[in-house]
């Protein structure tokens, strides 16, 4: 009886705590893990066993936050991060915004060349490194994974306490593309960032990951399964 009471108690105690430290402390999580895994605790001539490593560590803080942190702690559902209804349009709508990013990175490929600097092709011989089972796991770590955190958690949790949309977004591009930096360059990373604001724009229309996973997938799929295969 006891013990019941006092675990009652410790459950009074967190809904009486307000739930925008809860907001931010998951913020603080996500924004330092992040970066100290890929910016401080990963070499710059990172093998397979230190990128595997990182890629883990990521996964059990992701499956942390699903299952425990946002509906135990935050006593929040899924659907709060954008994990809603799959809808048929979120397929189209997610194969659309992949060619249209296409068409600026043609743009932007152009505009990089012309003023000395290369695109995110230039790192196919550094893909082509590791193993199979590495890529893999970076297909899958940047088609959901980086969708729950940088745009369902962080541009929802950010909404939620500024009450602006579009400066979570706008932190949201930031992080994402900037995350990137140390081993890709300063070409790669702008070509990433035009890949995350095409995805922040597409999370904030529709305010669901699915289309934003789909478009994140395919570019994936190609950068890490088909094009190192292609180059071989």
């Amino acid at each position: 009886m006891g013990e019941s009471m006092k675990r009652a108690s410790q459950s009074e105690k967190m809904r009486n705590f307000p739930k925008n430290w809860f907001y931010v402390i998951g913020l603080a999580i996500i924004f330092v893990s992040e970066f100290v895994l890929r910016d401080v605790l990963l070499p710059e001539q990172a093998r397979d066993i230190h990128i595997g490593t990182a890629v883990l560590v990521e996964w059990l803080i992701l499956s942390v936050f699903l299952t425990f942190w946002i509906p135990k702690i935050e006593g929040n559902r899924l659907a709060s991060i954008g994990f809603g209804e799959l809808k048929w349009r979120y397929l189209w709508m997610g194969i659309l915004t992949y060619f249209i990013l296409l068409i600026v990175w043609i743009g932007s490929g152009l505009t990089l060349e012309a003023i000395g600097l290369e695109g995110l092709r230039s790192l196919q011989p550094m893909i082509r490194e590791h193993s199979f089972p590495i890529l893999f796991s970076l297909f899958l770590t940047g088609t959901f994974l980086e969708e729950v955190f940088y745009r369902g958690y962080v541009i929802e949790r950010l909404t939620s306490l500024t009450g602006k949309i579009w400066l979570a977004g706008l932190i949201s591009w930031v992080a994402f593309t900037f995350v990137h930096f140390k081993f890709f360059g300063l070409g790669p990373t702008l070509d990433v960032g035009v890949l995350s604001a095409g995805l922040v724009i597409l999370y904030i229309r529709e305010r669901s990951i699915w289309p934003c996973i789909i478009v994140h997938g395919i570019n994936g799929a190609f950068s890490f399964l088909i094009a190192p295969l292609l180059m071989l």
